[in-house]
């Protein structure tokens, strides 16, 4: 190398620094202080670290490791580096990669995740070269609200509730005391057919709590839920999410299994297209398995335009845990 490269833990200093790396390799994304804070603030058993690049004085990059709280295991972990588009192919990715390791060994990992976007060739090809295997893979598909004609859907929302159902936001169901814990107990069983690359773990009600309502994308009058009005329980939900950019992100959209093909999902992504509408946004975005068939064929229906996928790849160190 012919400049003057430092790898250091990161301080809270860094966090402009570090959004400003992550919106250079990923110009599309929203990436903001104030998100990457909230992001940081994990349980308290995940384990998690970062450290950053710098060339003369200027934070080129970064590289983290952590733990999901949904996928909790003590011994599996989550590894990403990101370098500035202008500093790659220069050695700087593999040194950061080489500190989060050293740092992650004292855990003793067996498994290490991470991804990119299959239209990162060099990213793929550095993966696969390290051993990483795929694991899963996702579009992300963005449909243009202000453009969407609701013409083709008329009737879809007004047969759901004919049939049975309101259809309410999380905003006009604050009055009830129990709708927190509704929402979460309908999560709990939509959230078991949710593909992911590792296991469930388990989520407290408190947990549950803290990411949604205390979050600062939460979006009460985005947030839709199905209820059956003979029993009064909560049985679908689609989620919208503000963002730092000029999109809402869609959260979680799922269905209670006894209450699938009555067209509530649908509705509710209608009840969501039509609020975004409203609110102005430009675009709203989502995640789907590529497998994901029932959810990819709701959203294809109404337009969402797939982009490149991301892919989901892991390591594996050693098949068994060692003593932690």
């Amino acid at each position: 190398m012919s400049f003057n490269l430092v790898i250091r833990p990161f301080e809270d200093r860094d966090y402009p620094a570090l959004a400003e790396v992550l919106k250079t390799a990923w110009p599309d994304e929203a990436h903001s202080e104030a998100s990457l804070r909230e992001h940081d603030d994990h349980a308290p058993q995940i384990k998690w670290g970062r450290f950053v690049a710098e060339v003369e004085g200027q934070v080129v990059g970064v590289g983290d490791y952590t733990q999901f709280e949904g996928m909790y295991h003590p011994q599996k972990f989550g590894v990403w580096v990101t370098v500035k588009p202008a500093f790659r192919s220069q050695g700087i990715g593999k040194a950061l990669y080489r500190q989060v390791l050293s740092a992650l060994k004292p855990h003793h990992p067996i498994s290490i995740l991470s991804s990119t976007r299959e239209d990162q060739p060099q990213a793929l090809a550095w993966l696969q070269k390290l051993g990483f295997a795929e694991k899963m893979r996702y579009w992300e598909s963005r449909l243009n609200v202000q453009s969407f004609d609701f013409s083709p859907w008329a009737g879809r929302i007004e047969a759901v509730e004919a049939a049975g159902f309101e259809l309410k936001s999380l905003k006009e169901l604050e009055a009830d005391k129990a709708h927190r814990q509704k929402l979460y107990d309908l999560w709990l069983e939509a959230r078991l057919d949710v593909p992911r690359p590792e296991e469930m773990s388990e989520v407290s009600f408190e947990d549950y709590c803290k990411w949604v309502f205390e979050s600062r994308y939460y979006l009460p009058e985005g947030h839709f839920v199905a209820i059956d009005k003979s029993t009064g329980q909560y049985v679908a939900l689609s989620t919208l999410w503000k963002t730092d950019g000029d999109y809402l992100q869609t959260g979680l959209t799922g269905t209670r299994r006894a209450y699938r093909r009555k067209g509530l999902a649908l509705a509710l992504k209608l009840k969501a297209i039509r609020f975004a509408q409203a609110y102005g946004t430009k675009e709203i975005r989502t995640g789907n398995e590529t497998g994901n068939r029932a959810m990819l064929a709701i959203n294809e229906a109404l337009g969402f335009v797939k982009q490149p996928a991301w892919i989901d790849y892991v390591l594996t160190l050693q098949e068994t845990s060692s003593p932690s």
